[in-house]
């Protein structure tokens, strides 16, 4: 029996038809097309195949590989995800170890030999973000696909991970990254998009995603539509970052939702500018080790902090959904707090008072 559930794509909006055949004993078949009436066909000639014994289910199924698998889900995450390149950077190690295995037959056991791999040159935080997008693919492979029933991720216990870091940069480090952000003539917005994460904390997917609508120069912020928490902020823009925004602007398409970073390689107005490349290249002209391009949302929340900003302020910004996440840079506000409380028994008291 075929059954038939039309999807649309919350990005795209274009409209695909996706057919289910459901035979007892048997693994469902899927299939995806851009309109109904193919969808039918299809189905039509399916069902007659397997009732006349002309097409064997199970074997077909069985000879999907884990490869088959990142090659449809890749696709899917690039059209989906704010920032997808990461979890496309962890399914190239993936495919490197077990992407031609038979998707069937790929065990925990194997995904844990292969995780141990990573051990050796990534921190355990940084593995757990690797199997989590495995298990991410896997997960496709079953809800979308039904290829499997089962994810092997699953029996692989996380590693234990350590507090959440707050490696921020000093002032020296500072300039050096902002000196050495001019240095690439092929990545001239590369400035913009490093000051932009330094004065407002924005994620990289955030930055990625804005469209020249969320640049409101006359208020002077900008506007994040979709935030990793599903909800909507603006940030202020100081001085600098607005006027080397608004200098990248001066040459920029006259359609409003345009992304203000437009890929290099590609005209699709959905497809993310790729910095990678750019971000390692400056990161080792500015001599930084162990800084990530995330911990320039941490710089941002650390300077906020050693500024005067409460936990508050700086996860209005931020845009954290609870408090505990602006937790970590509470010991960053005590020189604020004891000028405070300084100034309170000053008013009470008197200066001269002891």
């Amino acid at each position: 029996m075929a059954t038939f559930d039309k999807r649309t794509s919350p990005r795209t909006g274009k409209v695909t038809w996706r057919v289910r055949i459901r035979r007892t004993n048997l693994p469902d078949i899927t299939k995806s097309f851009s309109n109904k009436s193919e969808a039918k066909q299809w189905a039509f000639s399916t069902e007659a195949a397997l009732i006349e014994g002309r097409l064997n289910n199970g074997a077909a199924f069985k000879k999907h590989r884990v490869n088959d698998v990142f090659d449809l889900y890749e696709d899917d995450i690039v059209r989906r995800l704010k920032d997808p390149y990461n979890r496309i950077a962890h399914l190239k190690f993936w495919r490197a170890e077990i992407g031609s295995t038979l998707l069937h037959e790929l065990s925990s056991y194997e995904v844990r030999t292969a995780r141990e791999k990573l051990r050796d040159t990534k921190s355990d935080s940084t593995t757990n973000r690797y199997l989590a997008s495995l298990s991410a693919a896997l997960g496709f492979a079953i809800t979308e696909l039904d290829w499997i029933d089962k994810n092997p991720t699953l029996k692989v216990k996380k590693l234990k991970e350590p507090r959440g870091r707050t490696r921020f940069l000093s002032d020296s480090e500072r300039e050096k990254l902002l000196q050495a952000s001019t240095s690439l003539p092929k990545y001239p917005e590369i400035q913009v998009i490093i000051l932009i994460a330094l004065t407002t904390g924005m994620r990289r997917g955030e930055i990625l995603n804005l469209r020249w609508s969320d640049c409101d120069f006359k208020l002077r912020r900008l506007i994040i539509r979709d935030s990793k928490n599903g909800e909507s902020r603006s940030v202020p823009l100081a001085d600098v970052t607005l006027n080397s925004l608004h200098n990248w602007g001066k040459v920029r398409p006259l359609d409003a939702n345009a992304l203000v970073f437009p890929s290099h390689v590609s005209a699709s107005p959905s497809h993310l500018l790729e910095i990678d490349h750019a971000w390692q290249l400056i990161r080792t002209k500015a001599g930084l080790k162990n800084f990530r391009f995330h911990d320039l949302r941490h710089t941002a929340a650390s300077y906020l902090a050693m500024s005067g900003a409460g936990l508050r302020e700086i996860g209005d910004i931020l845009g954290h959904k609870s408090i505990s996440m602006t937790k970590r840079y509470s010991h960053l506000t005590e020189d604020h707090k004891h000028r405070t409380v300084s100034k309170m028994v000053d008013a009470m008291f008197g200066e001269n008072y002891s």
